[in-house]
């Protein structure tokens, strides 16, 4: 039998990808943490923002590592240890950095706020009442439309922690349930019974307008029909939003040693692209508006992710804590990430010891060229579906077909974009379903390269 022929246009590999049901991980991100390396040499944290206007807008993302368990398929910065002492000195120095990023970006509008994890909603309400205070001492500037959201767990969604939230202006509150069935909540490592979920939906719901919830199909032991009682259990309470995604098995995850052990008993790609689609259909039945391959909102005239959003359009973001991203002009960095225990407990320890003072310097990150911008421009704003060839144009100085004629023309022929009068490109059906296969036409070799050689740990 003749071997296939590799395809050797951008069209023929998008044609080959879309009809072979290709299933990248999902792009929400331009470069992504896997092509961070560490600097020649450390870059003073002054330096960084020396070239940044003091004033405009500023969002800012806080990241609480603390779990009291790691899901099967997380492969999320954390740590399970969570004695009430680590935390603290964790929230010390939480609050230092707040204060050094304050001198270099007191000025700014705060337009969003974002709490992550691990499971921020782990924390005491003194805990989080020491955070609020201090970043509102060092921002006083936060807008007020700002987007405060925090993420938690249905075991840590108490009436208690949530009224905390609500009264320290908190706005959207973003739960990952995964399942609503037994048997894959314990299989995913997850040790509550449904009725903590349902009961943990009530407070949330009966406290604020905004509620994100997460579910994850293929997980270990789903079938169709256990999916579909899920999705349909959380839709009986109207979610504001929903976040729908496949499962992915990334190395040094417990789900991936399942995989590679019995791949028979988990869904093909296929399976998940037939899964998406039966759910893009329901959730429109439902008056649902799809804004990217996993997000579903009922909100209308507003984003329903808005740190998300303004991150793509180039409004800064300050990342607070271990394993949180900051990208300010051509500046991204970290500290440093591990999936391991050992490893990352260590990053946890040393980022305790750090001294955020005038010459903190980053260690780790990567700086992007124009080209690496004008890729991560596109990138982003596609798989939102809002891809504005005129902004493109006023931001880097050249017309976006220009840059990338090939990749225009094979997602146009194909379907999957379509080019408004004013020349914003937005997704098709087809478009939305295959985004990530789209966004990733648009890297380049040198991220790719980087991507294959990270070694995870």
């Amino acid at each position: 039998m003749q071997a296939q022929k590799a395809p050797d246009t951008v069209h023929e590999r998008l044609a080959q990808g879309i009809n072979t049901y290709v299933l990248p991980n999902y792009v929400y991100g331009y470069p992504s943490k896997r092509t961070y390396r560490n600097f020649e040499r450390p870059i003073p944290i002054k330096e960084v923002w020396a070239d940044e206007p003091r004033e405009g807008e500023v969002n800012i993302y806080l990241h609480i590592p603390f779990c009291r368990y790691r899901c099967t398929y997380c492969t999320l910065f954390l740590t399970t240890r969570h004695d009430p002492t680590l935390i603290d000195r964790y929230i010390d120095k939480v609050c230092q950095q707040l204060a050094m990023y304050g001198g270099l970006a007191s000025g700014r509008q705060v337009s969003s706020i974002y709490f992550g994890g691990g499971t921020p909603t782990m924390l005491t309400q003194a805990q989080f009442e020491r955070i609020f205070s201090t970043l509102r001492r060092h921002f006083p500037k936060v807008a007020d439309n700002a987007e405060i959201s925090v993420e938690g767990a249905p075991d840590s969604m108490t009436p208690e922690t949530l009224d905390c939230l609500k009264a320290a202006g908190v706005n959207r509150i973003s739960m990952g349930l995964q399942s609503m069935h037994p048997r894959e909540l314990a299989h995913s490592g997850r040790p509550y019974p449904v009725e903590t979920a349902v009961e943990a939906i009530r407070n949330i719901r009966a406290r604020f307008d905004h509620m994100n919830l997460d579910l994850i199909y293929g997980l270990t032991g789903q079938t169709r029909e256990t999916w579909k009682q899920s999705l349909d259990q959380v839709l009986e309470f109207r979610p504001t939003t929903l976040s729908l995604y496949p499962v992915v098995a990334r190395p040094l995850t417990h789900i991936k040693k399942q995989l590679d052990q019995s791949e028979e008993a988990f869904f093909t790609d296929e399976a998940k692209y037939n899964i998406y689609d039966e759910n893009v259909a329901k959730l429109r039945d439902l008056g649902y508006r799809q804004e990217s391959f996993t997000r579903f909102t009922l909100l209308s005239g507003q984003e329903a992710y808005l740190q998300e959003s303004l991150d793509f359009k180039g409004v800064p973001l300050i990342g607070i804590g271990t394993g949180a991203r900051s990208y300010v002009g051509r500046y991204h960095y970290s500290t440093d990430y591990a999936v391991g225990r050992a490893e990352a407990n260590h990053i946890i320890e040393e980022f305790i010891k750090t001294d955020f003072g005038d010459d903190f310097a980053i260690e780790q990150g990567i700086v992007l060229d124009e080209e690496e911008q004008r890729r991560r421009f596109v990138v982003l704003n596609l798989t939102l579906s809002n891809l504005s060839m005129p902004a493109y144009e006023q931001r880097f100085g050249r017309p976006l077909r220009q840059d990338f004629p090939e990749e225009l023309e094979a997602m146009e022929k194909l379907g999957c974009i379509r080019v408004s009068s004013t020349g914003t490109i937005s997704l098709t059906d087809l478009g939305f379903k295959f985004s990530s296969l789209l966004a990733s036409l648009f890297f380049s070799e040198r991220m790719l390269r980087m991507e294959r050689e990270y070694q995870a740990k």
